[in-house]
Protein backbone atom coordinates (compact mmCIF):
# COMPACT_ATOMS: atom_id res chain seq x y z
CA UNK A 1 0.00 0.00 0.00
CA UNK A 2 1.71 3.32 -0.77
CA UNK A 3 0.51 7.00 -0.85
CA UNK A 4 1.78 10.34 -1.16
CA UNK A 5 1.08 13.88 0.39
CA UNK A 6 2.39 17.41 -0.29
CA UNK A 7 5.35 16.90 1.63
CA UNK A 8 6.25 13.48 1.64
CA UNK A 9 5.73 9.44 0.53
CA UNK A 10 4.77 6.52 2.63
CA UNK A 11 4.10 3.31 2.07
CA UNK A 12 3.61 -0.25 4.14
CA UNK A 13 4.88 -3.65 2.66
CA UNK A 14 1.93 -6.21 3.41
CA UNK A 15 1.79 -10.15 3.11
CA UNK A 16 -1.47 -11.67 3.24
CA UNK A 17 -2.09 -14.72 5.64
CA UNK A 18 -5.06 -16.62 6.78
CA UNK A 19 -5.79 -13.80 9.72
CA UNK A 20 -5.78 -11.01 6.87
CA UNK A 21 -3.03 -8.50 6.28
CA UNK A 22 0.29 -8.98 7.88
CA UNK A 23 2.38 -5.85 8.00
CA UNK A 24 6.30 -6.66 7.20
CA UNK A 25 7.86 -3.32 6.50
CA UNK A 26 7.62 0.29 6.70
CA UNK A 27 8.85 2.90 4.52
CA UNK A 28 8.70 6.74 4.18
CA UNK A 29 10.87 9.96 3.19
CA UNK A 30 10.21 13.45 2.61
CA UNK A 31 9.75 14.55 -0.38
CA UNK A 32 12.56 17.19 -2.32
CA UNK A 33 11.72 21.04 -3.16
CA UNK A 34 10.92 19.78 -6.73
CA UNK A 35 8.86 17.10 -5.60
CA UNK A 36 6.97 18.83 -4.05
CA UNK A 37 5.99 21.09 -7.07
CA UNK A 38 4.30 17.47 -8.81
CA UNK A 39 0.94 17.01 -9.26
CA UNK A 40 -1.04 14.84 -7.21
CA UNK A 41 -0.64 11.88 -10.40
CA UNK A 42 3.06 12.85 -10.35
CA UNK A 43 3.83 12.37 -6.49
CA UNK A 44 1.44 8.97 -6.39
CA UNK A 45 3.57 7.68 -9.10
CA UNK A 46 6.60 8.47 -7.95
CA UNK A 47 5.50 6.91 -4.25
CA UNK A 48 4.97 3.59 -6.27
CA UNK A 49 8.52 4.00 -7.89
CA UNK A 50 10.25 4.77 -4.37
CA UNK A 51 8.47 2.15 -2.78
CA UNK A 52 9.16 -0.70 -5.04
CA UNK A 53 13.00 0.40 -5.70
CA UNK A 54 13.38 0.32 -1.94
CA UNK A 55 11.53 -2.99 -1.11
CA UNK A 56 13.66 -4.25 -4.54
CA UNK A 57 15.73 -6.95 -2.89
CA UNK A 58 12.12 -8.37 -1.52
CA UNK A 59 10.26 -7.95 -4.64
CA UNK A 60 12.20 -9.71 -7.46
CA UNK A 61 10.88 -12.83 -8.88
CA UNK A 62 7.62 -12.34 -6.48
CA UNK A 63 4.16 -11.33 -7.61
CA UNK A 64 3.04 -8.34 -5.83
CA UNK A 65 -0.23 -6.10 -5.85
CA UNK A 66 0.45 -2.44 -5.55
CA UNK A 67 -2.77 -0.98 -3.83
CA UNK A 68 -3.43 2.84 -4.02
CA UNK A 69 -6.09 5.03 -3.49
CA UNK A 70 -5.50 7.38 -6.63
CA UNK A 71 -7.26 5.29 -9.00
CA UNK A 72 -6.08 6.70 -12.63
CA UNK A 73 -3.15 5.34 -11.55
CA UNK A 74 -4.38 1.65 -12.19
CA UNK A 75 -5.16 2.92 -15.61
CA UNK A 76 -1.31 3.82 -16.13
CA UNK A 77 0.54 0.62 -16.81
CA UNK A 78 -2.23 -0.88 -19.48
CA UNK A 79 -3.27 2.30 -21.48
CA UNK A 80 -0.05 4.57 -21.15
CA UNK A 81 -0.76 8.05 -23.09
CA UNK A 82 1.01 9.81 -25.84
CA UNK A 83 0.47 12.73 -23.20
CA UNK A 84 2.79 11.15 -20.38
CA UNK A 85 5.99 13.34 -19.91
CA UNK A 86 9.48 11.64 -20.08
CA UNK A 87 9.37 11.30 -16.12
CA UNK A 88 5.96 9.23 -15.95
CA UNK A 89 7.31 6.87 -18.92
CA UNK A 90 10.59 6.14 -16.84
CA UNK A 91 8.51 5.58 -13.45
CA UNK A 92 6.23 3.56 -15.92
CA UNK A 93 8.85 1.57 -17.47
CA UNK A 94 10.93 0.65 -14.33
CA UNK A 95 7.71 -0.62 -12.13
CA UNK A 96 6.49 -2.60 -15.29
CA UNK A 97 9.84 -4.46 -15.01
CA UNK A 98 8.34 -6.04 -11.67
CA UNK A 99 5.84 -8.98 -11.85
CA UNK A 100 2.91 -6.88 -10.03
CA UNK A 101 -1.02 -5.75 -10.45
CA UNK A 102 -2.34 -2.12 -9.22
CA UNK A 103 -5.29 -2.00 -7.52
CA UNK A 104 -7.74 0.70 -6.32
CA UNK A 105 -7.70 1.31 -2.15
CA UNK A 106 -10.22 3.80 -0.61
CA UNK A 107 -8.20 5.99 1.46
CA UNK A 108 -10.34 5.05 4.39
CA UNK A 109 -8.78 1.47 4.40
CA UNK A 110 -5.15 2.91 3.35
CA UNK A 111 -4.48 4.11 6.93
CA UNK A 112 -0.78 3.18 7.75
CA UNK A 113 0.40 4.40 4.24
CA UNK A 114 -1.38 7.92 4.48
CA UNK A 115 0.08 8.46 7.88
CA UNK A 116 3.50 7.75 7.41
CA UNK A 117 3.05 9.94 4.13
CA UNK A 118 1.67 12.59 6.15
CA UNK A 119 4.23 12.80 9.46
CA UNK A 120 5.90 15.83 8.25
CA UNK A 121 2.37 17.71 7.71
CA UNK A 122 2.24 17.89 11.65
CA UNK A 123 3.03 21.67 11.59
CA UNK A 124 5.41 21.08 15.21
CA UNK A 125 8.36 23.97 14.40
CA UNK A 126 10.13 22.85 17.36
CA UNK A 127 10.26 18.75 17.01
CA UNK A 128 12.99 17.43 14.89
CA UNK A 129 12.22 13.62 14.20
CA UNK A 130 15.73 12.44 13.15
CA UNK A 131 16.85 14.14 16.78
CA UNK A 132 14.26 11.97 18.26
CA UNK A 133 15.13 8.95 16.95
CA UNK A 134 18.55 9.43 17.95
CA UNK A 135 17.55 10.19 21.34
CA UNK A 136 15.23 7.06 21.29
CA UNK A 137 18.60 4.80 21.57
CA UNK A 138 19.39 5.66 25.03
CA UNK A 139 16.14 6.40 26.40
CA UNK A 140 16.07 3.54 29.05
CA UNK A 141 11.85 3.44 28.88
CA UNK A 142 11.83 2.77 25.62
CA UNK A 143 14.86 0.21 25.74
CA UNK A 144 13.28 -1.69 28.82
CA UNK A 145 9.95 -1.75 26.93
CA UNK A 146 11.90 -3.08 23.51
CA UNK A 147 13.55 -5.94 25.80
CA UNK A 148 10.46 -6.92 27.41
CA UNK A 149 8.31 -7.11 24.18
CA UNK A 150 5.79 -4.72 25.33
CA UNK A 151 2.23 -6.17 24.32
CA UNK A 152 0.03 -3.32 25.11
CA UNK A 153 2.62 -1.60 22.60
CA UNK A 154 3.17 -2.41 18.73
CA UNK A 155 6.14 -0.50 18.69
CA UNK A 156 7.79 -0.44 14.38
CA UNK A 157 11.14 1.11 13.86
CA UNK A 158 10.19 3.69 10.57
CA UNK A 159 11.86 5.13 8.10
CA UNK A 160 10.97 8.73 7.90
CA UNK A 161 14.21 10.29 6.16
CA UNK A 162 17.03 8.11 4.22
CA UNK A 163 19.70 9.76 6.27
CA UNK A 164 17.99 9.57 9.54
CA UNK A 165 17.92 6.42 12.29
CA UNK A 166 14.73 5.14 12.22
CA UNK A 167 11.95 5.99 14.33
CA UNK A 168 10.31 3.63 16.87
CA UNK A 169 6.68 3.97 16.38
CA UNK A 170 3.51 2.35 17.91
CA UNK A 171 1.00 1.31 15.05
CA UNK A 172 -1.97 -0.25 17.33
CA UNK A 173 -4.84 0.28 15.27
CA UNK A 174 -3.65 1.37 12.22
CA UNK A 175 -2.62 4.97 13.48
CA UNK A 176 1.08 5.44 13.79
CA UNK A 177 1.99 7.74 16.72
CA UNK A 178 5.87 8.59 17.12
CA UNK A 179 7.48 7.15 20.84
CA UNK A 180 8.54 10.20 22.74
CA UNK A 181 11.64 9.83 24.89
CA UNK A 182 11.87 11.30 28.12
CA UNK A 183 14.07 14.38 26.74
CA UNK A 184 11.62 15.11 24.35
CA UNK A 185 8.81 15.43 26.37
CA UNK A 186 8.44 18.96 27.28
CA UNK A 187 9.14 20.06 23.72
CA UNK A 188 6.44 18.15 22.25
CA UNK A 189 4.48 19.34 24.78
CA UNK A 190 5.28 23.10 24.05
CA UNK A 191 5.30 22.54 20.90
CA UNK A 192 1.92 21.54 20.69
CA UNK A 193 0.66 23.65 23.54
CA UNK A 194 1.52 26.70 21.74
CA UNK A 195 -0.47 25.99 18.17
CA UNK A 196 -3.69 27.70 19.75
CA UNK A 197 -2.93 27.63 23.52
CA UNK A 198 -5.14 25.14 24.82
CA UNK A 199 -5.68 23.95 28.36
CA UNK A 200 -3.73 21.60 29.96
CA UNK A 201 -5.88 18.35 29.39
CA UNK A 202 -6.74 19.44 25.76
CA UNK A 203 -3.05 19.39 25.22
CA UNK A 204 -2.33 16.23 26.45
CA UNK A 205 -5.36 15.14 24.45
CA UNK A 206 -3.07 16.08 21.37
CA UNK A 207 -0.36 14.41 22.54
CA UNK A 208 -1.97 11.27 22.88
CA UNK A 209 -3.68 11.40 19.57
CA UNK A 210 -0.48 12.32 17.51
CA UNK A 211 2.57 10.52 20.04
CA UNK A 212 2.91 7.38 22.41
Amino acid sequence: MVDASDLAIGAVLHTTTSLGHKPLAFYSRKLSPSERKYSTYDRELLAICATVKHFRHLLEGQNFIIFTDHRPLTFAFTKKSDSSSPRQLRYLDFISQFSMDIRHITGSKNVVADTLSRISDVHLPKVDFSAMANAQASDEELQDLLSKNELSLLLKPLSTDPTSSKLYCDIRNDIVRPYVPASFRKTVFQSLHNLSHPGIRATKRLIGQRFE
